[in-house]
């Protein structure tokens, strides 16, 4: 079959034009041209997850690290600065690598405590490390050692074996809640929650009931959740291990979240939004009231981290400190972190992670049905 007269046209003009060029060109330039398209498709993806200012300069590093030898320096500067954080801590010899062939008796509370006696004299001179005063022996510290040596044999998970800690645990996450609104009607009156290790557990958790209480109630399978810089850095754990796409925006000028940048970010995949008070890295108190609204507007969460000033700004509004509203009597607060362990005076680790309402709240529970076909659920103690 004969070609059309203007496709044996188009045909011809294409081998005159391509004629002028070397055969080996025309085999490359197709290739450097998907080469090109490949990194700058690579580089919208990552404006579009990071920003534009950290992709140019993530994309400049990578530029400069393929210059014959800097990667090399680079690597080697890494290495320096690994070598000098083990040169400065201290010698290691003499500590036990291998369980011993015998017993060591009474004489290993006499090794640990001479070892002890070589830790830094701590009082008075290390802040977020200690929040308690005094003599690790006496005052409040006596009160703690005699509590968890009552309970440090328990395991909360037998319920029924120790309702003491069940009890307990309880009656931590009611004064808990009380103190962040669960007695004030605006609240609505489902306040529930559990203990924690640790701040970081909190947020890991609130973070995960918000994802997941999200996709049941939006459908929501590619969640992100939008934090200020000032944020805690257990929000960037949780986005790595629940699959969250993070965004970091700026704060203002008063170092306070950004209400205006953070509704920018919002979008049909934001999970959830993020309040400090105060954060951590100036002690400033997020606008609360401004990111509630904003969550109850587009339905989504919003996390307050109060594991900080948990259990300083309720008594210092009472003493008439202008403190803002920072709970649940906030509209669009659906959860809290507070740590125990910092000004609430309990020992490590102790934290409290709070819910609006028991839907927000069940979603973490886990079923498992067994082969015996009975339904074991994997539970905290719940107030």
């Amino acid at each position: 079959m004969e070609s059309s007269p203007s496709l044996s046209r188009l045909r011809a003009s294409a081998n005159s034009f391509l004629a002028q060029y070397e055969p080996l060109v025309l085999l490359l330039v197709p290739l450097v041209s998907l080469l090109v398209a490949r990194i700058l498709r690579s580089f919208l993806d990552s404006v579009h997850e990071r920003g534009l200012k950290p992709s140019i300069v993530g994309f400049t590093m990578t530029l400069v690290k393929m210059v014959p030898g800097v990667k090399k320096l680079i690597d080697s500067e890494k290495q320096k600065a690994v070598e000098k954080m083990q040169a400065s801590g201290k010698s290691r010899d003499g500590w036990r690598d291998y369980l011993p062939t015998a017993g060591l008796g009474d004489g290993v509370i006499k090794t640990m405590r001479d070892v002890k006696e070589k830790d830094v004299i701590w009082q008075g001179k290390c802040s977020g490390t200690v929040y308690i005063a005094g003599s690790e022996n006496e005052g409040h510290f006596s009160l703690i050692n005699e509590a968890c040596s009552m309970f440090a044999h328990t395991n909360p998970l037998h319920m029924d074996i120790f309702p003491s800690v069940v009890r307990f645990e309880a009656e931590v996450v009611a004064m808990t809640a009380a103190l962040f609104g669960s007695k004030e009607e605006a609240s609505g009156g489902q306040i529930c929650g559990n203990m924690t290790s640790g701040g970081t557990e909190s947020i890991l958790l609130a973070v995960k009931s918000s994802r997941d209480y999200m996709r049941a109630k939006k459908g929501i399978t590619k969640p992100e959740m939008i934090i200020p810089v000032s944020a805690h850095s257990a929000y960037d754990k949780a986005a790595e291990y629940f699959k969250i796409k993070l965004w970091r925006v700026p704060v203002d000028k008063e170092f306070r979240a950004d209400v205006k940048a953070i509704k920018k970010h919002i979008n049909k995949n934001t999970i959830m939004i993020v309040g400090s008070a105060p954060g951590f890295p100036h002690g400033v108190i997020d606008p609360i009231e401004d990111l509630g609204e904003l969550a109850s507007s587009f339905k989504i969460c919003c996390h307050v981290d109060l594991c900080l000033g948990g259990f300083v700004l309720p008594f210092a509004r009472k003493l008439g400190y202008p403190v803002p509203p920072i709970d649940f009597t906030v509209q669009g607060v659906t959860s809290i972190s507070v740590d125990v362990h910092k000004y609430g005076l309990a020992p490590k680790g102790t934290s409290v992670v709070l819910y609006r309402n028991h839907d927000i709240r069940k979603v973490i529970l886990i079923s498992i049905l067994a082969t015996n076909f009975h339904t074991v659920f994997c539970i905290s103690v719940y107030y």
